[in-house]
Protein backbone atom coordinates (compact mmCIF):
# COMPACT_ATOMS: atom_id res chain seq x y z
CA UNK A 1 0.00 0.00 0.00
CA UNK A 2 1.37 3.40 -0.96
CA UNK A 3 0.25 6.53 0.88
CA UNK A 4 1.29 10.14 0.29
CA UNK A 5 4.28 10.95 2.50
CA UNK A 6 5.72 14.35 3.38
CA UNK A 7 9.04 14.64 5.20
CA UNK A 8 8.44 18.12 6.62
CA UNK A 9 5.57 20.00 8.22
CA UNK A 10 5.90 22.75 5.62
CA UNK A 11 5.61 20.23 2.77
CA UNK A 12 2.52 18.61 4.29
CA UNK A 13 0.82 21.96 5.04
CA UNK A 14 1.59 23.25 1.55
CA UNK A 15 -0.01 20.17 -0.03
CA UNK A 16 -3.02 20.14 2.35
CA UNK A 17 -3.92 23.76 3.19
CA UNK A 18 -7.52 22.82 4.09
CA UNK A 19 -6.31 20.35 6.76
CA UNK A 20 -3.16 21.91 8.22
CA UNK A 21 -1.06 20.53 11.05
CA UNK A 22 -0.38 23.26 13.63
CA UNK A 23 3.15 24.62 13.40
CA UNK A 24 3.37 25.25 17.15
CA UNK A 25 4.44 22.13 19.10
CA UNK A 26 2.13 22.97 22.02
CA UNK A 27 -0.84 23.28 19.67
CA UNK A 28 0.08 19.94 18.04
CA UNK A 29 0.28 18.28 21.44
CA UNK A 30 -3.22 19.53 22.27
CA UNK A 31 -4.89 17.83 19.31
CA UNK A 32 -7.38 15.07 20.06
CA UNK A 33 -5.75 12.06 18.39
CA UNK A 34 -5.55 8.27 18.42
CA UNK A 35 -2.48 6.67 20.03
CA UNK A 36 -3.44 3.00 20.60
CA UNK A 37 -3.49 3.48 24.38
CA UNK A 38 -0.39 5.69 24.26
CA UNK A 39 1.68 2.83 22.84
CA UNK A 40 1.88 4.26 19.34
CA UNK A 41 0.98 2.40 16.18
CA UNK A 42 3.48 0.19 14.40
CA UNK A 43 4.72 1.76 11.18
CA UNK A 44 4.30 -1.06 8.70
CA UNK A 45 3.93 1.36 5.76
CA UNK A 46 7.15 3.38 5.55
CA UNK A 47 9.30 0.85 7.36
CA UNK A 48 10.68 3.29 9.92
CA UNK A 49 9.91 1.00 12.83
CA UNK A 50 8.84 4.05 14.83
CA UNK A 51 5.68 4.41 16.88
CA UNK A 52 3.13 6.64 15.19
CA UNK A 53 0.02 8.48 16.29
CA UNK A 54 -3.05 9.31 14.21
CA UNK A 55 -3.97 12.98 13.83
CA UNK A 56 -7.33 14.25 12.61
CA UNK A 57 -6.84 17.51 10.76
CA UNK A 58 -7.76 20.28 10.96
CA UNK A 59 -8.12 20.75 14.68
CA UNK A 60 -8.09 17.20 16.01
CA UNK A 61 -11.01 14.79 16.27
CA UNK A 62 -14.22 16.58 17.29
CA UNK A 63 -15.34 15.88 20.87
CA UNK A 64 -18.95 15.14 21.80
CA UNK A 65 -21.02 18.27 21.33
CA UNK A 66 -18.58 19.82 18.86
CA UNK A 67 -19.55 20.12 15.21
CA UNK A 68 -18.03 17.61 12.81
CA UNK A 69 -15.39 18.67 10.30
CA UNK A 70 -14.20 17.25 7.01
CA UNK A 71 -10.47 16.78 6.75
CA UNK A 72 -7.52 14.43 6.66
CA UNK A 73 -6.32 11.50 8.75
CA UNK A 74 -2.55 11.69 9.07
CA UNK A 75 -0.05 9.39 10.75
CA UNK A 76 2.89 11.14 12.39
CA UNK A 77 5.65 10.41 14.84
CA UNK A 78 3.84 12.22 17.68
CA UNK A 79 3.28 15.35 15.57
CA UNK A 80 6.63 15.19 13.76
CA UNK A 81 7.55 13.91 10.30
CA UNK A 82 7.20 11.94 8.26
CA UNK A 83 3.56 12.81 7.65
CA UNK A 84 1.69 9.87 6.08
CA UNK A 85 -1.74 10.78 4.70
CA UNK A 86 -4.11 7.86 5.27
CA UNK A 87 -7.35 9.56 4.16
CA UNK A 88 -8.57 12.93 2.91
CA UNK A 89 -11.98 14.51 2.51
CA UNK A 90 -13.49 12.41 5.30
CA UNK A 91 -15.70 13.22 8.25
CA UNK A 92 -13.31 13.42 11.19
CA UNK A 93 -16.00 12.15 13.57
CA UNK A 94 -16.65 9.15 11.31
CA UNK A 95 -12.91 8.46 10.92
CA UNK A 96 -12.25 8.55 14.67
CA UNK A 97 -15.29 6.37 15.34
CA UNK A 98 -14.12 3.78 12.80
CA UNK A 99 -10.58 3.79 14.17
CA UNK A 100 -11.50 3.64 17.87
CA UNK A 101 -14.16 1.01 17.15
CA UNK A 102 -11.63 -1.35 15.59
CA UNK A 103 -8.68 -0.46 17.86
CA UNK A 104 -5.94 -0.88 15.21
CA UNK A 105 -2.29 -1.20 16.23
CA UNK A 106 -0.65 -0.79 12.80
CA UNK A 107 -0.87 1.92 10.15
CA UNK A 108 -2.06 -0.65 7.59
CA UNK A 109 -4.97 -1.52 9.88
CA UNK A 110 -5.91 2.17 10.19
CA UNK A 111 -5.85 2.60 6.41
CA UNK A 112 -7.96 -0.54 6.08
CA UNK A 113 -10.72 0.61 8.43
CA UNK A 114 -10.86 3.93 6.56
CA UNK A 115 -11.32 2.05 3.29
CA UNK A 116 -8.76 4.01 1.27
CA UNK A 117 -10.82 7.20 1.29
CA UNK A 118 -8.45 9.69 -0.23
Amino acid sequence: MTVPCYETLAAYNSAHPAAPMPEDATARAGLRRYTAASAGLKDDLSGSGSGFTIDFLPGGAPAEGEPDRTGAVVATRWGAGPYLVLATGVSLRWARSRIVGSWPTTLTNVAGVLGGRS
